[in-house]
């Protein structure tokens, strides 16, 4: 459903270890397929890091966005690096500003933390997240490389 304004502003809150089962399927909406309980767990142990922050958006009482952030010191310059390492708004909702309201608070939160520059990764064949970051002041900057670390 894509509006051309917002017409509800969405509540922006910590996330909650309760909120486990609705943000498993907001990430399966990504493609990422986590179980409800690792949801869970995932947010107990980052809940108590004051370098981490989940921080969902409600919409009418019900949980309709959530973003992941995370603070990480800076060896080669002063001040932290924020990162985004997920961002999803239920599919019901894009386009209606749900998405905007979870940046303007991932800022707030990242200044609060000291950090000096936000960056933000996302999967190349989002083309759609990449317009939405870019439209949000998010700009191509180098190049990130991964490599998976073999396990047993």
């Amino acid at each position: 459903m894509t509006k051309p304004f917002p017409t509800d502003v969405p509540a922006i809150r910590v996330a909650q270890p309760d909120d486990h089962t609705v943000l498993a399927g907001l990430l399966r909406q990504l493609g990422y397929e986590l179980a409800p309980a690792q949801v869970r767990d995932k947010l107990q142990a980052l809940g108590a890091s004051p370098a981490d922050r989940i921080l969902v958006a409600v919409l009418h009482g019900e949980v309709v966005g959530s973003i992941s952030l995370h603070a990480l010191p800076l060896f080669h310059m002063a001040g932290q690096l924020g990162r985004i390492t997920s961002m999803v708004v239920d599919e019901r909702h894009r386009g209606s500003g749900v998405g905007g309201a979870l940046i303007g608070a991932a800022e707030q939160w990242f200044a609060a933390a000291g950090c000096v520059k936000v960056e933000v990764t996302s999967s190349d064949r989002r083309l759609d997240a990449h317009r939405f970051y870019e439209r949000h002041g998010f700009l191509r900057d180098g190049q990130r490389l991964a490599r998976n670390i073999p396990g047993d």
